[in-house]
């Protein structure tokens, strides 16, 4: 059996009069509990003639058209956001964490610069003289601590960040300047705490290795993946999304 697609369809539901009926979410596996008004009410007389594709189960119900909404949307037809708005928010908040990160780690990225520093005059200096080539383990050894200030200085100005707007506001400076928010996909509501803990965690976890040299590398590739998923995924969420059961909506 062709799949029907997701979108709102006249209600099945056998105790609605027909006068009364309106529409029902269908989320392409199973009818929803999310009922909205029909958008167009037709005289009998005047209705479209052809009915929409029968649902599994159903017969044709004569009086409606039967394309879904186009516009993809929460399954009580709220719009999702699309992916470059998603990507222009964060680039906005990335903007604005960053300089927060610089001047609170700076005299660890100072060491950083220093020991880099250090070890590029010793190699000319060995160049010159013919002497041996500094020894780079010696450099992983000087800047491994700084490294690891500076990652958690990042990941908790950005916990910061996220956490606290996203429960104040239910989204950050950059979602709203786009007209974004972060809800529940089923319900929406304000988000508890929990919701906005995971969803952070969900997101980010792999910023408290990235400082590690080795580890680092082998998680870089989380966040690529993650920022990515919407494109092809059907509820148009990250897998933080999912992991917190939530979605990103228009405002505007």
């Amino acid at each position: 059996m062709t799949q029907i697609p997701a979108g709102w369809y006249p209600d099945p539901d056998p105790d609605v009069s027909p006068e009364n009926r309106g529409q029902r979410y269908w989320d392409g596996a199973t009818w929803t509990e999310h009922v909205q008004p029909p958008p167009v009410a037709y005289p009998q007389d005047t209705a479209p003639a052809a009915p929409y594709s029968p649902m599994p189960g159903y017969g044709a119900m004569p009086g409606y058209g039967g394309a879904p909404t186009a516009v993809a949307t929460t399954p009580d037809g709220e719009r999702l956001a699309g992916w470059w708005q998603r990507v222009a928010a964060y680039l906005i908040d990335v903007l604005v964490m960053t300089p927060l990160v610089f001047l609170l780690a700076w005299p660890w990225m100072t060491d950083i610069l220093s020991a880099y520093g250090d070890l590029v005059d010793e190699a000319i200096d060995a160049s010159r003289s013919g002497g041996a080539m500094p020894d780079q383990a010696d450099l992983l050894g000087e800047i491994l601590v700084p490294m690891l200030m500076v990652t958690l200085i990042g990941v908790a100005v950005n916990f910061v960040y996220n956490v606290s707007f996203l429960k104040w506001r239910a989204a950050t400076p950059g979602k709203m300047a786009i007209g974004l928010k972060v809800r529940l996909r089923e319900t929406p509501g304000p988000l508890s705490w929990g919701t906005v803990l995971l969803r952070w965690l969900g997101q980010n976890w792999y910023g408290l290795a990235s400082g590690i040299p080795i580890l680092g590398s082998v998680v870089s590739l989380w966040p690529v993946i993650n920022h990515l998923w919407p494109l092809w995924d059907d509820k148009k969420q990250a897998l933080h999304d999912k992991v917190a059961k939530t979605n990103v909506v228009r405002t505007r």
